[in-house]
């Protein structure tokens, strides 16, 4: 490198004053040049910015800037000198909330207040970022170290680039800066534009730089940089994540995974993590990240706290992610396989980093969000039977032991039904499961083939009366035994699909929505069709 070459021989002249001179004075002042421009050579040699041991508050320790005085020393003569004849201004704006400068300090604190500018990217390894006048404004601050000439890792890079982001993104004022504002402050202002404008070119980027900041330019080693982390992909802004986590769910699942889940997510987003409180839900802490500008939330629960959840991001542009912390994860089996059943935590961080998306239906059921199923009769006794504390000691075993009592009382409901908007017909039956989704071991909603949660049409499966219990237990076992051909001449299984549904009852009743216990008079369902977006491994059917 150019300047390694200018450090070694300015090193090897200082070396021979100090072995020549007779002065001894001299001879320690030469000595001190020779160690600090070896220090330096070292530095760029072995591309180790951190030789500086600059903190990050900008500071540099008192000892090191001992040893480089003579380096820092001739530095800065020549940049004060080049700042004097620059051609440019000290700051510039580039795109709105975006401003490229030179060396920020405590002299241009009324410079940085002119402009509004609340925070300050420092890309120098070798010099001070603030003094305690500048510590004053309380600005933000981030020093990503370079060494001048240099080019900064796609680590330093990306890191550089989110944080912009971030600050950009809160409508905050930020300036980049280097030495001069011409090198490295400069590479990281073109990364930044190509990672929000991908279709832009790495001489476009650099061409829009250019024309407000004539003197910006980067030597053939950061262009060649630039260009190939542009090309492989790495200039990627972070996207913002919130986790809504029910910290109860499953017995409280979070507190033992939640290391393991951050530490996934962490590489690739801007995490944020809510937790629900039995004053504010889901539903609540989802409309707040929403308006904190979240691209993906998360919620980390059973299948209640994900529809609370969804609820706030129905036909939304915001993108659900599922991490199954419940009893049943019934929805976690439909969007991520079986395999979730055995892998939960980690297939959902996979799926979720992933980014695959899905538009799925949803449904409206009263006054609230429909993901799965609603019910009458079985199921919703089922969830009735199983408190918090049989869950949590005993997972889906405590809905088995309510499905079984269920089962066994055999106890028939008579309300009326409506389909479509059709005339009403009164039926009788044990169990009426209504699905938008379900997963196999859902059985009492597996009428047919298992519901697609994207044809926007319920799926509507009852029982029909049977004299004893044995013989539900029978409708139960083809339910999930048999294939959906040999369903549709059942004797004791019947099955439909509707876009709309309306059940009456003669007095209160009890019913389940996704988990939930509701009661009411009435049951009005809709689908909304692919109106939730959803990140998945679900293939969508043809």
């Amino acid at each position: 490198m150019k300047m390694v070459k200018y450090y070694v021989l300015g090193t090897l002249v200082a070396l021979a004053l100090t072995l020549t001179v007779p002065v001894i004075l001299l001879k320690v002042v030469f000595g001190w040049i020779a160690f600090s421009l070896i220090a330096v050579s070292s530095a760029y040699l072995l591309n180790y910015p951190s030789l500086f041991r600059k903190r990050e508050d900008g500071s540099i320790p008192f000892y090191i800037r001992w040893i480089f005085v003579p380096f820092l020393l001739g530095s800065w003569l020549y940049n004060e000198y080049a700042r004097r004849t620059d051609k440019v201004p000290p700051l510039q704006k580039i795109e709105p909330h975006l401003f490229l400068a030179c060396r920020m300090s405590g002299k241009h604190v009324s410079l940085l207040n002119e402009n509004n500018i609340d925070a300050i990217l420092d890309v120098t390894a070798e010099f001070d970022g603030l003094d305690w006048t500048a510590y004053q404004e309380d600005y933000r601050y981030l020093n990503v170290p370079v060494l001048d000439h240099t080019s900064p890792t796609p680590e330093q890079l990306v890191l550089a680039i989110n944080w912009l982001n971030q600050q950009i993104s809160e409508k905050k004022n930020v300036v980049v800066h280097c030495a001069l504002g011409r090198g490295r402050s400069v590479l990281v202002v073109a990364a930044y534009l190509l990672a929000k404008n991908p279709s832009l070119s790495v001489d476009d980027a650099l061409r829009e730089i250019n024309q407000i900041r004539q003197t910006a330019r980067l030597n053939k080693r950061q262009l060649a940089s630039l260009q190939q982390i542009r090309d492989g992909g790495l200039l990627s802004l972070q996207k913002n994540l919130t986790l809504i986590v029910n910290p109860v769910a499953g017995g409280g699942k979070w507190e033992q995974y939640r290391d393991d889940v951050l530490s996934r997510l962490n590489e690739k987003f801007k995490v944020t993590v809510k937790e629900t409180t039995p004053e504010v839900d889901g539903k609540a802490l989802a409309e707040k990240a929403k308006q904190d500008g979240a691209h993906i939330i998360v919620a980390c629960g059973g299948d209640g706290t994900l529809t609370e959840v969804a609820s706030a991001l129905v036909n939304t542009d915001v993108t659900m992610g599922i991490i199954p912390f419940g009893t049943a994860n019934a929805l976690s089996q439909v969007l991520h396989g079986y395999i979730s059943k055995v892998m939960p935590i980690s297939t959902a961080c996979d799926i979720i980093i992933e980014g695959n998306t899905l538009a799925i239906d949803t449904a409206t059921c009263n006054d609230h969000v429909m993901l799965l199923v609603a019910a009458v009769g079985f199921e919703e006794k089922m969830i009735s039977a199983a408190d918090r504390e049989e869950k949590n000691v005993g997972g889906q075993f405590a809905y088995l032991k309510g499905l079984w009592n269920a089962i066994s009382n055999n106890e028939n409901m008579t309300f009326k039904v409506a389909k479509d908007n059709q005339p009403a017909e009164t039926l009788e039956t044990p169990s009426f499961v209504i699905a938008n989704a379900a997963p196999m071991t859902t059985a009492l909603a597996q009428g047919a083939e298992p519901p697609d949660i994207t044809d926007g049409k319920l799926d509507l499966t009852w029982l029909l009366p049977q004299p004893s219990s044995d013989k539900q237990f029978a409708s139960l076992a083809e339910l999930v035994l048999s294939p959906a051909e040999a369903k549709k001449q059942s004797e004791s299984i019947r099955h439909e699909r509707a876009s709309s549904i309306t059940l009456t009852f003669d007095k209160p009743t009890a019913y389940a929505v996704d988990g939930e216990i509701y009661e009411g008079e009435k049951l009005e369902i809709k689908t909304c069709p692919r109106s939730l977006n959803v990140l998945t491994n679900f293939e969508e059917k043809d």
